[in-house]
């Protein structure tokens, strides 16, 4: 878990100033912010994304009862953090750039820089505004900025949380629902997007070819030996072609694939032993709690102990 103070370090004062304001007012509620006691403004009345003038990065961002844009609900977590899938600016995805406050959200998010987030909940007699809190702008998909919410006490999980994973299914389960009724015309079309998308989970073909061949084709975890069923895993997220490297891979059946991904599963490197959260004890997965893990016919590209520890860390297992 990351803190806030940490994050924000080697910010200005008056940004550290701004950004405290929103952690401190966290969950309250309020009409328009007054400026700092310096004068920095804390948010913008002509646009929901605020950069100011002295900063490259967006200071805050909010929701209007009225947006001409379509942001979609928000996800409150049982540790206290928040996701927000949150509309760029212009509805083409393709002219994000175009805009200096979508650039500005982009170089929060490529730079690990909080942004202040608060939601309009009232328009009469008087706006009012719920202040979310802070938050960290994990990334950006097809016009939609992810937004993970600190905790009240600070911490907020980093890329590839289960937080992130769950609010992108959930947008995903909605467009499902929005797709309408069944239509017997679009199945071919449908079981194109399904074989894409599973491809694609499947992780690069260079990468999972060498991952098959260095575990024989088998799952790490569970010995499965069906190839139609296996995915290359990175241990640690994909940040470009050097996380490919077979050391920070792992070749997982599907189902634990997406355990792995939630921080359900994880590896106990002392033992190179697998680890299960509680809630999946009453679970057909309890059996794999203290299994070995089956390693790659190739010492040399055993799985980094140091990335197994960061996941194991970040799973909280």
């Amino acid at each position: 878990m990351k803190n806030f103070n940490e994050i924000i370090l080697e910010l200005p004062e008056r940004h550290r100033t701004a950004l405290n304001w929103f952690l401190r007012n966290r969950g309250t509620e309020q009409t328009w912010p007054k400026p700092s006691p310096d004068g920095t403004l804390l948010a913008s009345k002509a646009q929901g994304i605020y950069k100011p003038k002295w900063t490259k990065y967006c200071l805050s961002i909010r929701q209007s009862l009225r947006s001409r844009y379509a942001d979609k609900e928000l996800q409150v977590h049982s540790d206290g953090t928040w996701s927000l899938v949150y509309a760029q600016e212009a509805s083409d995805p393709r002219s994000r750039d175009a805009d200096y406050a979508n650039r500005s959200l982009i170089a929060c998010m490529e730079e690990r820089v909080p942004i202040g987030v608060m939601k309009q909940i009232s328009e009469t007699p008087v706006s009012r505004y719920q202040v979310l809190g802070v938050a960290m702008v994990l990334r950006h998909h097809e016009g939609y900025f992810l937004i993970e919410g600190f905790a009240a006490d600070g911490t907020v999980k980093g890329l590839e949380s289960p937080q992130d994973l769950k609010a992108l299914a959930t947008i995903h389960e909605k467009e499902m629902d929005l797709a309408g009724a069944f239509d017997p015309e679009n199945i071919i079309d449908a079981r194109e997007k399904i074989l894409t998308s599973i491809i694609r989970r499947r992780g690069q073909p260079n990468f999972r070819q060498q991952l098959l061949e260095l575990y024989g084709a088998r799952c790490a975890i569970t010995n499965c030996g069906v190839e139609e069923a296996l995915e290359a895993v990175h241990i640690l997220p994909y940040k470009g072609p050097q996380t490919n490297h077979p050391s920070n891979g792992l070749l997982l059946r599907a189902d634990i694939h997406v355990l792995f991904d939630l921080g359900l599963i994880t590896v106990d490197t002392k033992t190179m032993t697998v680890m299960i959260a509680s809630s999946l004890m009453g679970s057909c997965y309890a059996e794999l709690n203290g299994a070995r893990l089956h390693l790659p016919r190739t010492a040399a590209f055993n799985p980094s102990k140091d990335a197994l520890d960061q996941h194991r860390a970040w799973s909280g297992l």
